[in-house]
């Protein structure tokens, strides 16, 4: 039972005291902050337009990493949260969307009263299929401040 017990203290304790560090970026109007932590999934394009985008790490106070590339706190142009699961989704419907729109165009070649049809409804599903997924907002640095927290 004492084992058991200092088990418990042991993995509290670790949580308690271990520190994890986090990206703020606080929005400069209104002053709402959210936290990117480390092991997410991010896009980040820096100041010199190149977009990096793999897992968040922190290097040190002033540098965090994206796949093992160092980038500056100061060089950050934006940064958003970009996970891999909503882009299946997107990508299905988008290529059903345009499938439809090609079909509408053999159609029409062969004379087919339906190709309208096809156009239409194919047109919609590729607007909807690039909609969707948008989800995430994007972190300006002109509209926000970038900072690690411990």
């Amino acid at each position: 039972m004492k084992t058991i017990l200092s088990f418990i203290i042991l993995f509290v304790s670790l949580n308690t005291f271990s520190q994890t560090k986090k990206l703020e970026v606080t929005n400069n109007q209104t002053g709402k902050s959210i936290l990117f932590q480390e092991a997410q999934r991010v896009k980040v394009t820096t100041v010199k337009r190149e977009k990096l985008v793999g897992i968040l790490t922190f290097e040190n106070a002033e540098s965090i990493a994206v796949n093992g590339v160092p980038v500056q706190i100061d060089n950050i142009n934006s940064i958003k949260y970009f996970p891999k699961k909503g882009r299946a989704l997107k990508n299905i419907v988008l290529g059903t969307g345009l499938g439809l729109v090609a079909g509408s165009g053999v159609a029409a070649a062969f004379g087919n009263g339906n190709a309208f049809s096809l156009f239409a409804i194919g047109a919609g599903t590729t607007v909807v299929g690039g909609l969707i997924g948008n989800s995430n907002k994007t972190y300006i640095k002109q509209r926000s401040t970038f900072k690690i927290i411990e």
